[in-house]
């Protein structure tokens, strides 16, 4: 029995392992902006496990890595919005940096970007005909502040991102009180951000536009 029991948990294994590694992304309908400016349009993939960018265009089917692409968008069917992801060096734990691809969350002032990744947890099941614990594959997203190249990874939004907005604070801190935003999820985060950053722009305006007067 001991060794029906092994058998089946290498067969489970494998099959997990096996399906894990035949998975085909959603082709969605974008573009790709290589490093040499040179843009391509068609169905792309985005393979998450590999960070790694398949194009298909007239049944030919080509495969890039974020050292040769510049940015990539992308508009997602399941979650019915256009994305946009961009290559950056990213600061290893050993001393070196490996480009790597994010999901752009906001760009202006305060730039938000999310790093996804596939981890394996454990999950317990009651079927007594097999092992008890399976590994489940699970996408986990880490989100960053960007600012003149440097990351800093956001463990807690109101301690380290609301501060960046000390210069609209009075407004910032009105819309989330009559929004009644906990703050706590992600959605919610982001629409701060946004009312920042477009504040920001509304400030910006009217500098630019007595910079044009008498300009032709």
């Amino acid at each position: 029995m001991k060794y029906v029991s092994l058998l089946i948990l290498i067969i489970i294994t494998r099959t997990a392992f096996a399906s894990d590694l035949s998975q085909q992304g959603v082709w969605c309908t974008g573009k790709i902006t290589l490093d040499n400016d040179v843009v391509l349009e068609g169905k792309i993939s985005y393979d998450l496990k590999f960070d790694a960018i398949q194009i298909k265009t007239d049944d030919l089917v080509r495969t890039y890595t974020a050292e040769t692409i510049a940015d990539f968008e992308i508009f997602d069917p399941i979650k019915y919005r256009h994305r946009k992801y961009v290559a950056v060096d990213l600061p290893m734990k050993e001393g070196y940096q490996r480009k790597t691809f994010f999901e752009i969350l906001s760009e202006g002032k305060i730039t938000i970007l999310r790093k996804s990744k596939y981890v394996r947890r454990p999950r317990v099941t009651e079927d007594f005909r097999a092992p008890h614990i399976y590994l489940n594959a699970v996408c986990r997203h880490t989100y960053y502040v960007y600012q003149a190249g440097a990351f800093v990874e956001i463990e807690d939004f109101v301690s380290q991102v609301m501060p960046l907005m000390n210069s609209h604070q009075e407004k910032v801190a009105g819309y989330v009180k009559q929004c009644k935003l906990r703050l706590k999820e992600i959605h919610e985060q982001m629409r701060v951000v946004y009312l920042y950053n477009q504040l920001v722009i509304e400030q910006e305006k009217p500098s630019f536009i007595s910079e044009s007067i008498g300009k032709d």
